[in-house]
């Protein structure tokens, strides 16, 4: 008896590749959370010595590049001159760059992005202050371009404070999708927030990454042979204990309390805490050397106390 039912034929090589490629594509296309839509630092290097072109506007990166001294366009271009120097020409576009685009992060934040930006201007900080320069001139350049970064690592985490303590502008009903431009350039767009469909967020990651930034920042100024790492002014409080960052978040009380020592709290930290919880606050570990201080919620009152 013969069988007439056909056997399905498994998918052929090229066309797994194909729905590999057509998935790989599908969510290159998904726009990211800033700051994960700030060009890599291997795209800003690309930028930078004028190999690629990038399908957005970024006004603040582009002054950066147009104010570049000899001795940074001369590490640029010449790889090996004076990589320290080289890298952290880089690093300065993407943090000019990630100020452009957090006028379009709509409150919303990618911590591990945020973090990841960081921790590469902390890489670049330190070889700059472990660089050998050849000559006097990049030895001085290198000089100049670790005070530059230093003071734009602070403005940023300045402008990123006053963004977390805005609430997020309201997305429009029915945004349309954007499509990327037909162009051959790399298109980064900023996601739009979606008011109907995801669940509203508060601005808690992205003032907790402040205070990464803020101790960061902190911390490099010690470096300079301070005996005390103190921190900038804008960031202190009155009765606060030593080697300690204090960010006010005043959109809803809560305070970000960052160490600038590695290891447990100090003894002056733990009795501050203490004043602080006697007057009406709650302690939440962060994480090694970060505490978030917020507002214990009162019971609500009752109507009335007289029996039914």
């Amino acid at each position: 008896m013969s069988n007439d039912q056909q056997t399905p034929v498994p998918p052929t090589t090229d066309e797994s590749l194909a729905d590999a490629v057509a998935h790989a594509h599908k969510k290159l296309e998904q726009p990211a959370i800033w700051p994960g839509n700030v060009p890599s630092q291997l795209q800003a290097l690309e930028v930078l010595c004028g190999k690629r072109t990038l399908a957005i506007s970024l006004p603040n990166a582009r002054r950066l590049q147009e104010k570049l001294t000899l001795p940074e366009r001369e590490a640029l271009m010449d790889e090996g001159l004076a990589d320290s120097l080289r890298e952290a020409v880089a690093v300065r576009w993407r943090l000019a760059a990630a100020q452009d685009l957090l006028l379009t992060a709509g409150g919303r934040v990618d911590r591990a992005a945020l973090e990841a930006l960081l921790a590469e201007v902390d890489r670049v900080l330190e070889a700059l202050r472990a660089a050998t320069p050849a000559t006097p001139d990049l030895g001085l350049a290198i000089d100049r371009t670790w005070e530059t970064l230093t003071q734009e690592a602070v403005d940023f985490s300045t402008n990123v404070k006053a963004a977390a303590a805005q609430p997020a502008a309201p997305a429009h009903p029915h945004p349309a999708p954007k499509k990327p431009a037909a162009t051959g350039k790399v298109t980064f767009q900023p996601q739009e927030p979606d008011s109907q469909n995801a669940p509203k967020k508060s601005n808690k990651a992205l003032f907790v990454g402040l205070g990464l930034a803020v101790a960061m920042v902190a911390a490099y100024h010690a470096t300079q042979g301070t005996a005390t790492v103190a921190p900038p002014a804008a960031y202190t409080q009155s009765g606060s204990p030593p080697d300690t960052v204090v960010i006010p978040n005043s959109s809803d009380g809560s305070i970000l309390v960052r160490s600038l020592r590695t290891g447990p709290a100090t003894p002056q930290q733990e009795a501050w805490f203490k004043q602080q919880e006697a007057s009406g606050m709650q302690l939440k570990p962060q994480g090694p050397g970060a505490w978030l201080l917020v507002p214990t919620a009162k019971a609500p009152a009752t109507a009335g106390n007289g029996s039914p």
